[in-house]
């Protein structure tokens, strides 16, 4: 066997010399056997060692990066026969490695200067996946989620579309409140696009004023509750009101430095308007019919019987709202909201026949009936009214309140 290992060995099949090597030392402890399996194992690292120089030095990083990884856990495999390389193994690879990193980094760079940020995402993963901590990497991420938005945030100014404008510069400043000039660019777009309103109520002599009063406290609690950074709530409800003041401005006794309730209201640019056009809420008389009693209250006995009670309410409604310019009256929205909701109750009782006769034929007297299993039937109360018209002012509002998010002056 050690002279067939040596044939194999003379014929540069080094790998197999090297198994059948091994096999001889396992199983007979030969010296020479294990002398060969040292001179076999350091041919094949060095060979492995310098596939991976060679890799590393034509640019080939990754095929030179698994040539490292092979050769490391070569070395490893045979750690008694302390295996020689020429330089630090680990210290190679790593080198190989920053290497391959700055190439990567030099491409990634080029692609956020061209503003091909999904190119430069593809070279930073790579970078990552090597040295996840790597600083230079993180900071070219930062830069592809930064430019982007910068970018269209500056495009969104020119064209003055201040909303958009401001939704870019704001997801900037999320990563880097410091970047250029970001946070004063949304500071400017909320400024240039933000519009105050007043709301108004059109009276409708047909509905109750408490109710008018109610939706349109509602309506301004959803409208502020919606956080609209470019909406601004003006707290006036009489438009009269806003007239007389407009023309107290223009008066000569009128003071600039003492007029700033006027000051204040003259920014209302809008006035938003709105007017229950009718409102019907009804409940119909409660209704008793006789039920099952077995389903309702699990009572068997035909001495026994059960009724259930239906009442139902309903609430129907349309409502419009216009939102017009202060000044020249245009108008930039009207519509109309449907509303209507039904609801039911029901409740269930029951009682016992009275006595019909003395005793029944086994004994048991009609009247006696064995409730000991009953069950409380589940009941539905019915909606308040003024449940229902909680339901009502809530829709309303929601439906107003999308309506001005998505207004753009």
């Amino acid at each position: 066997m050690m002279k067939d290992a040596a044939v194999l060995e003379k014929g540069g099949l080094k790998q197999e010399a090297l198994n059948k090597y091994s096999f001889i030392y396992e199983n007979y402890e030969n010296a020479e056997a294990r002398v060969g399996m040292k001179r076999m194992a350091q041919q094949i690292l060095n060979e492995k060692v310098q596939r991976a120089q060679m890799q590393c030095m034509s640019e080939n990083f990754e095929s030179a990066l698994t040539a490292y990884d092979d050769a490391i856990a070569f070395r490893n495999g045979y750690p008694s026969f302390e295996l020689n390389t020429t330089g630090n193994l680990d210290e190679s690879q790593r080198e190989c490695r920053n290497r391959y990193i700055d190439k990567l980094y030099s491409q990634a760079e080029a692609y956020v200067k061209g503003d091909d940020f999904d190119s430069a995402h593809i070279y930073i993963r790579k970078i990552v996946a090597l040295d996840r901590n790597n600083q230079k990497a993180m900071f070219l991420e930062a830069m592809c989620d930064i430019l982007p938005n910068y970018n269209a945030g500056m495009v969104a100014l020119d064209k003055q579309l201040w909303r958009d404008a401001y939704v870019y510069f704001s997801e900037v400043c999320k990563i880097d409140a410091g970047f250029r000039d970001a946070l004063q660019k949304r500071d400017e777009a909320l400024e240039k696009g933000t519009f105050a309103i007043v709301y108004k109520i059109s009276n409708n002599k047909s509905i109750a004023d408490g109710m008018e009063e109610a939706l349109a406290a509602k309506i301004k609690g959803v409208l502020l509750a919606s956080e609209n950074p470019f909406m601004e709530l003006l707290e006036r409800d009489d438009l009269e009101v806003i007239y007389d003041e407009q023309q107290e401005t223009m008066t000569p006794g009128f003071e600039y430095e003492t007029g700033a309730a006027s000051g204040k209201l003259k920014r209302a640019r809008f006035i938003l308007s709105g007017e229950l056009v009718n409102l019907e809420v009804a409940r119909t008389p409660e209704a008793k019919s006789k039920c099952d009693c077995y389903a309702a209250y699990k009572i068997y006995s035909d001495k026994v019987n059960c009724y259930q009670y239906v009442q139902s309410a309903s609430c129907n409604a349309t409502f419009k709202f216009k939102l017009l310019d202060a000044e020249t009256g245009k108008l930039y929205k009207s519509d109309v909201i449907s509303f209507s909701d039904q609801d039911i109750g029901k409740r269930y009782s029951y009682e016992i026949m009275k006595k019909i006769s003395l005793t029944s034929p086994t004994g048991t007297r009609d009247h006696d009936v064995n409730l000991a299993n009953m069950q409380n039937p589940e009941t539905d109360p019915l909606i308040t009214e003024q449940e229902m018209l909680n339901k009502l002012y809530s829709f309303i509002a929601d439906k107003v309140t999308g309506s001005m998010n998505s207004f753009r002056p």
